[in-house]
């Protein structure tokens, strides 16, 4: 069980290997390059933009009558993506190294910000919304991708049988927690509408994530990135080892029963403009 004792450590040379994230994000960033409206001579931004994707893909398709904006708070990402930019011999990208938060651009000066799992990771998605109705003009649009709640159902399942069957039901609610804080759709839409925004497009799709047993998931460096670390500062270190080995023979268990251990996840597509 060494993936306990995983830490994050940033680094320009961890970043240079950090373009497998695509495997998580693709799917989410394929469905925006699908339903997306292409037009010419816009001013584009892209909130999240960390080592270029779906940005630089974007900017290709849409050409050199366009200028486009990647803005992350991410410094080494950052790096790394103008290498791709000089690489790729992309012309009309600018990056910026901020935050979402307060937006260093002036009033109803962009056309089309996007997001791909972006705007979802912010904990005040209000202030990013409101930010972007100040700097869109009227009639431009605010495109994001996000995971939806139901994300991994048959994990968070998995968590309170393991929970369960150790007695320690009184973690249900840390769990619960950790769950729920992806909106359903009426909530992603609730974002748009309370902040200025009347929806356009909507389109929900799903994909699955498959894992030949628990070891090998809870081993997976996307994993411990993304999710591990989260779930161990739930519980206490001492029970650490006793709760992880439940919840790994849990997972492998339901993966032979199961072809796999199969996660579901579901997504959404969603096009605000503004009032």
């Amino acid at each position: 069980m060494d993936y306990l004792d995983y830490q994050f450590v940033d680094s320009e040379d961890f970043v240079n290997t950090y373009d497998e994230v695509p495997l998580w994000s693709a799917s989410f960033g394929l469905l925006l390059l699908k339903h997306l409206e292409l037009k010419a001579n816009q001013t584009i931004l892209d909130i999240g933009s960390g080592t270029g994707f779906p940005l630089f893909e974007l900017a290709e398709r849409v050409g050199n009558s366009c200028k486009l904006f990647g803005l992350d708070p991410w410094k080494n990402a950052n790096l790394r993506a103008q290498e791709k930019i000089k690489n790729y011999g992309i012309s009309n990208t600018t990056l910026i190294e901020s935050s979402a938060e307060n937006l260093p651009f002036e009033d109803q000066s962009l056309d089309l910000i996007v997001s791909n799992l972006g705007i979802n990771n912010f904990d005040d998605p209000d202030l990013v919304y409101k930010e972007c109705h100040r700097v869109l003009k009227t009639s431009g649009k605010l495109v994001i991708t996000t995971n939806l709640h139901g994300h991994w159902k048959e994990l968070y399942e998995i968590w309170y049988q393991t929970l369960h069957q150790i007695g320690n039901e009184s973690y249900f609610k840390m769990i619960e927690n950790e769950e729920a804080h992806r909106r359903n759709l009426a909530g992603v839409y609730q974002l748009f509408t309370n902040n200025g925004f009347q929806i356009t497009k909507a389109v929900e799709d799903s994909f699955t994530m498959k894992f030949l047993d628990g070891s090998a998931f809870l081993n997976h460096h996307f994993i411990q990135l993304g999710w591990l670390t989260g779930w161990i500062s739930l519980f206490p270190k001492a029970e650490l080892q006793m709760i992880f080995a439940k919840f790994e023979s849990n997972l492998t268990q339901y993966a032979k029963q199961n072809g796999g251990l199969n996660l579901t996840v579901p997504m959404a597509y969603i096009a605000g403009e503004k009032l």
